[in-house]
């Protein structure tokens, strides 16, 4: 009941954390942002939580997972109103770090919990059902926004989400009782710096394909919908072909258990940057709804196996007692790149157009193929 608790919560909650993306880039669009401002959008909300995720983590494994759960959920919840009673592009400067921050911190707790709550012989399988929630969240996420800002607007669309948040808040609380509190057992004392787990080639290899799946997916979050939105393309439409990302993300983590059993996390990661190069290479050679929904599709094929094997391989190579401090480490790669990918694209896009912007991604998903396809050894 503990992981079934962990995972509802969590597939709810990213229904409004990944609207919320959408929603953001949208929302800035409407109030006039180009593609640099949106970039900057995006590297604040990255910023506060790159600082201090580690911090997060260590905390998690010394007070356990239950405050961090109670102060997240609260704050996100606060944080997505904010646009809705202040709509100026300057308030979103402000929102995007909070939500960035707030969300940060549950995430941390409830990715350590799903390894908490698991074994050697179930762990693959439980984080392939999160990184599922994770798919729910890019599937419903921007389908509802997208409805939901053509019928009642962008402020309405961010009281929505803020009710979602609230709502998971509330059936937190009342199951917080099947919540494990601590992580592991370690002496403080005896606790080495950051610095050790980077001394481990297991966790330095999980990092660096982390970092690859996560500049791919943020430049497509915050590319498409520039290029769907500039091309004339409604919200509706816009939600529904990045919601196609998200189906294609849901469908590929139903097959890493099988897949991964047979032949191996790497061997799959490999072939995923293969599919995603080759996707991203297409996006800006049509402007066809239906193809783009496709070739959106394909995208979620093959970045979709990325971030749960890492999480799996971040969490099996923790010392003990120390595994949300590894779980927060390849969080603090994901947000570095939310910091610097999206601005110094967004420098690229507004000087040469969207289009290197893409094809310059799918170069970069090559040399995750390459890397991994000799078994993520340096």
């Amino acid at each position: 009941m503990a992981i079934a608790l962990v995972l509802f919560l969590s597939a709810v909650t990213f229904v409004s954390l990944k609207g919320a993306r959408v929603l953001m880039t949208l929302f800035a669009i409407e109030l006039g942002a180009g593609p640099f401002e949106v970039g900057m959008l995006f590297a604040v909300y990255g910023l506060v939580p790159v600082l201090l995720v580690v911090h997060a983590g260590r905390i998690a494994d010394r007070i356990g997972n239950r405050v961090m759960m109670y102060v997240g959920f609260a704050g996100f919840a606060c944080a997505l109103a904010l646009p809705a009673l202040f709509p100026s592009l300057p308030m979103l400067f402000v929102a995007s770090p909070l939500i960035g921050f707030t969300s940060m911190i549950f995430i941390v707790a409830t990715q350590n919990l799903v390894g908490v709550l698991s074994d050697s012989a179930t762990r693959t399988r439980y984080y392939s059902y999160y990184a599922l929630t994770d798919s729910t969240g890019n599937v419903f996420g921007p389908v509802l926004v997208g409805f939901t800002i053509d019928g009642f607007g962008h402020g309405a669309t961010y009281y929505v989400l803020a009710v979602i948040a609230a709502a998971c808040l509330v059936a937190f609380h009342f199951g917080r009782d099947r919540i494990p509190a601590r992580s592991g057992v370690v002496d403080i004392g005896k606790r080495g710096p950051m610095t050790d787990l980077l001394r481990i080639p297991a966790l330095r290899n999980a990092l660096i394909t982390n970092g690859i799946v996560m500049t791919g997916i943020d430049l497509y979050n915050v590319y498409m919908p520039l290029y769907t939105r500039g091309i004339g393309l409604s919200a509706s439409e816009i939600g529904l072909i990045i919601g196609a990302f998200g189906a294609a993300g849901f469908l590929v983590r139903l097959l890493i258990p099988p897949i991964t059993s047979r032949w191996g996390e790497h061997a799959m990661i490999a072939g995923a940057f293969v599919i995603a190069c080759v996707a991203f290479v297409a996006i800006p050679l049509t402007q066809n709804p239906w193809l783009l929904g496709v070739v959106s599709f394909v995208v979620g094929l093959g970045m979709g196996c990325g971030q749960p094997i890492s999480m799996v391989l971040s969490f099996n190579a923790a010392p003990p007692g120390r595994s949300a401090e590894a779980i927060a480490m390849r969080m603090a790669v994901s947000y570095g790149a939310h910091v610097v990918i999206p601005p110094v694209f967004g420098a690229l896009g507004a000087v040469l157009g969207v289009a290197p912007v893409f094809w310059t991604c799918a170069m970069l998903m090559g040399g995750g193929a390459a890397l991994n396809r000799r078994g993520g050894r340096r």
